[in-house]
């Protein structure tokens, strides 16, 4: 399975926020503990670097380092959506299991966030774990996911790699109804080759 680009998550902060290592460095030990009693000043906004790290696949020590500021910010918002980011970080690092945890915390903030069990799916793949990729992708399905065409084809990849040749054709055409441009989809149903079924007579 080709895995496709993990989905980062923009959002709008609400501070006007960064670079505050003396802060990384108290809370190394547990990045995610809000610093109580502590009023966090920033001249960047640290969420805001975390995300385009993870859009951009680019700076991630840098990345991972702000994502680690933002959640130990107590008045920060947007937790799930920072931990979904800094897993995508992780996971670009080379660190699995640490992704696949910020994952699972960003499902813990916001149970109903869909693209997160999608990008859960595919690290999953990575890991060897078919099935419980398959299960990850159709609740994001079922939680409407927002990348419901990366849902879909995802899931065909699935099927197709497990010898579902029928159910992946569909889930690629259902990705390509959902975005007609989508090319990774388009590639994929290059390959195939519908050949009517002949209808036998008494």
């Amino acid at each position: 399975m080709k895995l496709s680009a993990l989905l980062s998550v923009m959002f709008v902060s609400t501070l006007s926020a960064t670079t505050a290592n003396a802060l990384v460095g108290a809370g190394a030990a547990n990045p995610d503990r809000p610093a109580n009693n502590v009023e966090m000043i920033y001249s960047t906004n640290p969420a805001l670097q975390c995300y385009y790290a993870a859009r951009d696949s680019v700076d991630l020590g840098y990345g991972l380092e702000h994502c680690n500021i933002a959640m130990r910010d107590p008045h920060m918002n947007y937790r799930s959506k920072i931990a979904l980011n800094r897993g995508i970080i992780r996971y670009a690092m080379g660190d699995r299991t640490g992704a696949l945890r910020d994952f699972g915390n960003a499902l813990e903030y916001d149970p109903s966030m869909g693209d997160a069990y999608l990008t859960q799916a595919q690290v999953l793949v990575a890991d060897g774990r078919p099935a419980d990729a398959l299960a990850a992708i159709n609740q994001g399905i079922a939680l409407g996911a927002k990348n419901l065409h990366v849902a879909y084809y995802s899931r065909g990849e699935i099927e197709e790699d497990a010898g579902n040749v029928a159910q992946a054709y569909r889930d690629y055409r259902r990705a390509l109804t959902i975005k007609p441009d989508y090319a990774p989809a388009l590639r994929q149903l290059e390959r195939f080759k519908v050949v009517p079924r002949t209808i036998q007579t008494p």
